[in-house]
């Protein structure tokens, strides 16, 4: 198996990639905005493109509301079938995901109960990934972003930088 380095965090996540995110939080608002990062394998650390991808919790909301108590406006659900796709054809591409993103709406930017048990629900992670939080609150204003790693047994804070140098988009 592969190792893949960027579980560590330490990411580089260039300016606009980053930019996009908060448009996209704005875009949303007062719904959760999700979507993906990706970058080279070869380059653990880098990001290089970003996806935005349809928050399905409103329409699971409305076809089934008791299995799927929340909206979009404080949970996000990413289309099963897209997320296998893209996470293989990364693979196959050499610029495998490396990055879920989603926004917190009003709120601050903080891996929640509700994310930790999505994002590894017997207490090992899903997918080999990371998650990029964003808080956007009322008029569109994005207040922090915060990356979490999964490391010893728990989801934590990990580093990130943000780079002037425009992506590969």
């Amino acid at each position: 198996m592969r190792t893949r380095r960027w579980l560590l965090g330490d990411l580089v996540i260039p300016q606009d990639i980053l930019d996009d995110v908060d448009a996209h939080a704005r875009e949303a608002y007062p719904g959760e905005s999700c979507g993906l990062l990706s970058g080279p394998a070869g380059d653990p650390r880098a990001i290089t493109s970003g996806r935005r991808v349809a928050n399905l919790a409103d329409r699971y909301h409305k076809l089934d509301p008791e299995t799927y108590p929340r909206t979009s406006k404080d949970a996000y659900i990413i289309d099963g079938m897209l997320m296998q796709r893209a996470l293989e054809d990364g693979d196959a591409g050499g610029v495998p995901v490396k990055v879920i993103y989603h926004s917190h709406c009003d709120c601050g930017a903080y891996f929640s109960k509700e994310d930790q048990l999505v994002a590894a629900p017997d207490g090992t992670p899903v997918l080999p990934v990371v998650y990029l939080v964003t808080s956007v609150r009322a008029g569109g204003v994005v207040d922090d972003h915060k990356l979490f790693v999964f490391k010893d047994g728990e989801w934590v804070e990990g580093p990130f930088l943000v780079a002037d140098r425009p992506s590969m988009m």
